[in-house]
């Protein structure tokens, strides 16, 4: 578990489980799981494909405030649809979560 400005990196937690949109639609996999240590909010980093492997990729943040987990299925289902979540705020290839990234996440899902 790795530390980074107030964010914790949670290396396992999700790794690999699919990201499905509110229709079921494949979204992308999770490469990383964001726990920030202040409120405990938690964010994955979903890669659809190869990014996140190929250098000059990034990976779209989504908060689990609009997900539904089920580990049974080692599925995330968000509650809103593929375009929406690709085109929100990402992170690239090395970069890390940082307290401005998420407010441009929350802000981007009209979430307080």
């Amino acid at each position: 578990m790795d530390s980074t400005g107030g964010f914790r990196k949670l290396g396992d937690r999700y790794a690999r489980y699919d990201v499905v949109d509110a229709d079921g639609e494949k979204i992308g996999s999770v490469d990383t799981t964001y726990v920030n240590e202040v409120d405990q909010r938690e964010y994955v980093a979903v890669s659809g494909g190869l990014a996140g492997l190929l250098p000059g990729t990034s990976s779209t943040v989504l908060p689990l405030d609009i997900c539904a987990v089920d580990n049974n299925s080692s599925t995330i289902t968000a509650s809103t649809h593929r375009d929406t979540v690709k085109n929100a705020p990402s992170l690239s290839s090395g970069a890390e979560m940082t307290p401005e990234l998420e407010a441009q996440v929350r802000s981007y899902y009209r979430l307080q």
